[in-house]
């Protein structure tokens, strides 16, 4: 087995979630530059399941700048009234040679540290599914929604 995916079962393992990967390249490319919260005009490649898709109402990203990037799923469920929004977060990792459980992670995995794991490791980022939080369902969009942009706009 590559020693990057014996990396990735160990984070998964560690953090008991399945673990999404994207390309870095990619993930630039869906956020602003200035990492303002960006709108995303789909869903992420490694997130986009029909079933997902059918209930979404907008997908919002932050990154590069911002401290803690990550990506949030609105959406719809009538099950939920009146807190029709349910939203869905996920943390992402763009720099795993710096994450806390990185030395952790590679003893899991039996991999030592070196230049090549790191490069490789930081071409990617990681992306897990949080738990639901106190916000998960609410009535109306919170403000952070209001305020994003898509990539383009001004």
């Amino acid at each position: 087995m590559n020693d990057v995916i014996r990396v990735y079962y160990a984070l998964r393992k560690v953090k008991g979630k399945s673990v999404h990967i994207l390309d870095k390249g990619e993930w630039h490319r869906l956020l602003r530059s200035d990492g303002t919260v960006t709108e995303l005009e789909d869903l992420p490649p490694h997130m986009n399941s029909p079933e997902l898709k059918a209930c979404t109402i907008t997908t919002l990203a932050s990154g590069i700048c911002n401290p803690d990037p990550g990506i949030d799923v609105l959406r719809y469920d009538e099950n939920d009234a009146p807190r029709v929004i349910n939203i869905d977060h996920y943390i992402v990792i763009e720099n795993f040679d710096r994450h806390p459980e990185y030395e952790h992670v590679l003893s899991l995995a039996g991999i030592d540290d070196d230049k090549e794991i790191r490069d490789e490791l930081n071409s990617k980022v990681s992306v897990i599914k949080q738990p639901p939080g106190a916000n998960h369902q609410v009535e109306d969009f919170p403000g952070f929604v209001e305020k994003a942009r898509f990539k383009g706009d001004n």
